[in-house]
């Protein structure tokens, strides 16, 4: 049976981890959302998820951040040996969810150089 969930050895979660990608890591900006990307040696990919207020309410928010956590989870194999932090923009909250995973792959693809099936080199 496979594992249909999100662990916590695939989230980013203390602010060092955070600090670090945002420090170290590749700054890439698209028309839908700002990616922080740095490579690393562990095979498993981590994700963090940034959602300012200015995004919209608690709900809005909220919303999005399960939509991306989802095609994150649901793509882990695109992302392997990357740490990531995700920052949508606001227009992310007009898209219905099928469009917002759909947008944030292939955004993450457009932004990946060298485009070698989805991977970042």
């Amino acid at each position: 049976m496979s594992r249909n969930d999100f662990p916590k050895d695939n989230r980013l979660l203390s602010r060092r981890d955070f600090s670090r990608v945002y420090r170290k890591g590749q700054f890439l900006d698209s028309d839908g959302f700002v990616f922080y990307i740095l490579k690393k040696e562990d095979e498993r990919p981590r994700l963090g998820v940034v959602t300012p207020k200015k995004l919209g309410n608690a709900v809005e928010r909220n919303r999005v951040k399960r939509v991306i956590r989802e095609s994150f989870r649901k793509n882990k194999s695109r992302f392997s040996r990357l740490d990531l932090i995700v920052k949508p923009k606001r227009r992310a909250v007009f898209m219905d969810n099928s469009k917002l995973s759909e947008d944030f792959l292939n955004e993450f693809n457009d932004s990946n150089r060298g485009g070698n099936n989805g991977e970042y080199n």
